[in-house]
């Protein structure tokens, strides 16, 4: 694809070591001196259109997760973080989807959470499933996330007519999917079909969902039931949007694909505060990472540190 790479997964550290996914070059974990101390080879399974590999790896405390779907032989599996050896595998019927998969530590359980191309599954520490609904779009790329107890997923495929967000609560079973006449059920608090963005992640700030679509368009929602707060609103400046929005202090930044970022006030209406732009052969397409008070962006073209 013509956005992804060998390094589009973001590498993850225990503070001793750095795990990095690179597709079908395998995984690898580094000291800090860049020497590789162990690494998993992956079998290059294809994709959907060739388009590559995205999902990075997550750390919860003496394993590593991956997920890879592919059109042949999906699977999530565990590996021991210090040795790399394999712990259990677990095939899923999923095909090629982008999504990151996510430890969910609620207050019944701790859950792996896995989005698919068209069902999101959850499983135990040992790659038993739990729980899974239909419902997601072809393609799933965002990220889940918590907040206040339930989880948030969200799967926008561009080419979709139903670009769904879901709240979820703790403790399903089975398959807890909803039905087209429905927006909730007792595990599923509510979905709004419609709301969410295709690459980027939806950002939970003060008691607001922010949504920022693809092509520029930023909303609010409200994460207790998923009502529209705000509706969409024209970011001006660019041609589109892949990385996800961040806040801090009382503002929400959007980083676009030509290298500016639209700052706005975070609030119950929109307001648009100011832009900065980078240099101008900068290309955003990864979120930037907050470290500190440092803010770290990566552009096709540079490594940027931010302080104040």
């Amino acid at each position: 694809h013509l956005k992804n790479s060998y390094a589009s997964e973001t590498p993850v550290t225990d503070g001793e070591l750095v795990y990095c996914y690179f597709g079908s070059l395998g995984l690898y974990a580094m000291d800090f001196e860049g020497k590789v101390v162990w690494s998993h080879k992956v079998t290059a399974y294809p994709t959907r259109y060739g388009w590559g590999t995205a999902s990075s790896p997550i750390l919860h405390k003496d394993r590593v997760y991956l997920v890879n779907d592919n059109e042949e032989k999906s699977y999530l599996i565990a590996l021991d973080k210090k040795t790399g050896e394999e712990i259990w595998k677990t095939s899923r019927d999923e095909k090629s989807n982008w999504s990151n998969p996510y430890i969910w530590e609620n207050k019944l359980r701790t859950e792996i959470i896995v989005p698919g191309s068209g069902r999101t599954r959850s499983y135990d520490l040992d790659g038993k499933e739990l729980w899974s609904f239909k419902g997601m779009s072809s393609i799933t790329i965002a990220t889940p996330y918590t907040h206040d107890g339930l989880l948030y997923i969200s799967s926008g495929y561009v080419g979709d007519s139903k670009r769904p967000l879901y709240a979820i609560r703790p403790g399903a079973k089975g398959d807890i999917s909803v039905t087209s006449k429905e927006t909730s059920n007792d595990f599923i608090a509510w979905s709004n079909w419609k709301a969410a963005p295709y690459n980027p992640s939806t950002l939970l700030y003060r008691d607001q969902i922010y949504v920022l679509l693809d092509r520029g368009y930023l909303s609010t929602l409200n994460p207790k039931t998923g009502a529209t707060i705000y509706g969409k609103q024209r970011l001006p400046g660019s041609t589109g949007f892949t990385a996800s929005p961040w806040a801090y202090h009382g503002k929400i930044f959007c980083f676009n694909e030509d290298g500016g970022t639209n700052v706005c006030e975070a609030g119950k209406s929109f307001k648009l505060l100011h832009t900065n732009q980078l240099a101008e052969d900068d290309m955003g397409m990864a979120t930037p990472a907050i470290a500190g008070k440092n803010l770290l962006i990566r552009t096709s073209a540079r490594i940027y540190c931010i302080r104040k």
